[in-house]
């Protein structure tokens, strides 16, 4: 780029990622050649060419017309003269759609599983509370009715089963739980 933020040259890789004839990169800025996703960039060409420090930033955006948005990160450097004067900007871009894509993937799942867990972790309370009002309104229901459960031991023994059931069920829910929030850590977003 020239010190008017002009394309002087462009290579075939770039213009092919743009979508865009390499000769028609000749004499024009960025943003008449891609449109708005290029504002942000105009900037740091202007730092650039004044300050002589290379920048770099990512952009997203639509590419003129086109349908899709891509992320592309770009890294603008001062070439100097040999009086080490800023003459030109050069421009190296490379498109990272795939990866920031991947990035907001991930982070809406990992939002969806930190909800989730969260969810998992409620329902475990609720479970527990409700299994200890059943365990009080039974003991209470057996004591108005003024028979204590002294049942014959056949009776004892299927109650304390349904009830060691039970307590396992809950122990691997619980464990299960526990499990999973532990092998899938989820990072700060």
């Amino acid at each position: 780029m020239d010190s008017q933020t002009r394309f002087e040259t462009v290579n075939a890789s770039l213009a092919r990622e743009m979508r865009i004839d390499p000769y028609a990169h000749i004499g024009k800025t960025t943003c008449e050649l891609v449109g708005g996703v290029g504002l942000p960039m105009e900037p740091v060409h202007e730092r650039v060419l004044r300050l002589g420090k290379a920048e770099g930033l990512l952009v997203g955006g639509r590419v003129r017309d086109t349908p899709e948005t891509g992320y592309w990160l770009n890294h603008c450097f001062p070439i100097t003269d040999s009086s080490r004067r800023v003459q030109q900007l050069g421009l190296f871009v490379v498109n990272v759609t795939t990866e920031k894509t991947s990035s907001q993937i991930f982070q809406a799942l990992a939002t969806d599983s930190k909800r989730m867990m969260a969810d998992a972790a409620g329902l475990l309370n609720k479970f527990d509370e409700a299994v200890k009002h059943y365990h009080r309104s039974l003991r209470e229901s057996f004591e108005q009715l003024g028979c204590p459960f002294t049942a014959t031991p056949r009776r004892i023994e299927r109650f304390n089963s349904s009830v060691m059931r039970l307590d396992k069920e809950i122990s691997t829910m619980r464990n299960l739980i526990y499990e999973v929030m532990a092998h899938f850590s989820i990072p700060e977003c």
